[in-house]
């Protein structure tokens, strides 16, 4: 009760000068503090990936088929991710999170180490593919005739969105996701959500997308809860991008 007769006083008390302009901003602090790690968890998965699993899922409906790639399209991604993270990512400073805790520490050797993990995860890829591709003639029959199309891109655009983006999922979806319940559950219950987070907005890529995520997302969610490492899934996950929009322009 004392919480909510402050807020509804302190504008009248700024006013009056009896208080520091800063108090409204100290109370918010400390509502956002006193939410519950529950809440927690729900705010920034939902906030970073709920309207693109919505979306994911609309497309899966969406008898038109996958809109084709364009710049426009491309600087639309950047711009929400952008506007997103950094919410987020105030949010989560005022709970204690830093980008250090979430290992986030660019050098050579974990460069190198994240083109290592692209290697491995473009093989898994590949077996899994090949796999399912010699087990279902449908797996088959779409992989032969890809889904997306694009529309003139540009190299400056298809780099920018390939950095942006993977610091984007990979803060997100490995480094907050599985820092936050491998403590609280277990290093596999992190792993697995992780995973089904990284698949739910992925689906309007269809079977060969999903192929993909699956051995991708596991080797990512897997290294980072064994190592707390992050820089190498960023290094990893950026490559991936700009070879796939390279080779989709």
């Amino acid at each position: 009760m004392a919480l909510l007769l402050t807020k509804e006083h302190a504008s009248y008390l700024m006013l009056s000068g009896d208080i520091p302009s800063s108090l409204p901003r100290a109370i918010v602090k400390h509502y956002i503090r006193s939410l519950s790690p529950r809440f927690e968890f729900a705010i920034v998965v939902i906030g970073a990936f709920g309207l693109f699993a919505a979306r994911s899922l609309a497309m899966v409906f969406d008898a038109s088929g996958p809109t084709p790639i364009s710049d426009s399209g491309l600087l639309s991604i950047i711009v929400h991710e952008v506007v997103v993270a950094a919410a987020l990512l105030t949010f989560l400073k005022i709970r204690q999170w830093t980008l250090g805790g979430l290992g986030v520490a660019p050098s050579l050797r974990e460069t190198l180490v994240g083109i290592g993990l692209a290697v491995a995860a473009y093989t898994a890829y590949v077996v899994v593919v090949l796999t399912a591709v010699g087990l279902s003639p449908y797996v088959s029959h779409v992989a032969a005739n890809p889904i997306f199309s694009s529309s003139g891109l540009s190299l400056v655009m298809i780099v920018a969105v390939s950095i942006v983006n993977s610091i984007y999922e990979e803060l997100f979806v490995a480094g907050y996701v599985i820092s936050a319940l491998k403590e609280r559950r277990s290093m596999w219950t992190a792993i697995n959500v992780s995973i089904a987070i990284r698949l739910s907005y992925h689906l309007y890529q269809g079977p060969i997308g999903v192929l993909s995520v699956i051995p991708l997302g596991f080797i990512f969610a897997y290294w980072y809860a064994r190592t707390g490492r992050l820089w190498p899934l960023i290094v990893a996950h950026a490559l991936s991008d700009l070879l796939g929009l390279l080779a989709a322009s």
